[in-house]
């Protein structure tokens, strides 16, 4: 299977034609890739400009919610960053679109 990994600008059911691929995946299923889907959302949000000198991680992708709009995504995931002096995480959800991986 494919795992496509997209970054919301904050919420997966908005912009959804605005969210941007971060990482592919490729396993047998959404377990054998969850360590590395978790890893890719981290280190994205470690890149991010304002967020690079913070800590960051990511929970485990989990199925879309039922209460959710967006029907493009399988599976979703939430990034953490930790900012050092504030009062809250910034929190970004990520949207995970699974594929067959097609056989050449």
């Amino acid at each position: 299977m494919k795992y496509k990994l997209f970054r919301s600008l904050g919420s997966i059911d908005r912009d959804v034609k605005k969210h941007e691929l971060v990482a592919v995946e490729y396993g047998r299923d959404i377990y054998e890739v969850t360590d590395a889907l978790i890893k890719a959302a981290s280190e994205d949000l470690a890149g991010m400009p304002g967020y690079e000198k913070y800590e960051t991680a990511a929970y485990a992708p989990e199925p879309v919610k039922e209460f959710r709009r967006v029907k493009r995504y399988a599976y979703e995931m939430t990034g953490i960053v930790y900012p050092t002096y504030a009062d809250k995480n910034i929190l970004i959800e990520y949207g995970i679109i699974e594929e067959a991986e097609c056989e050449g």
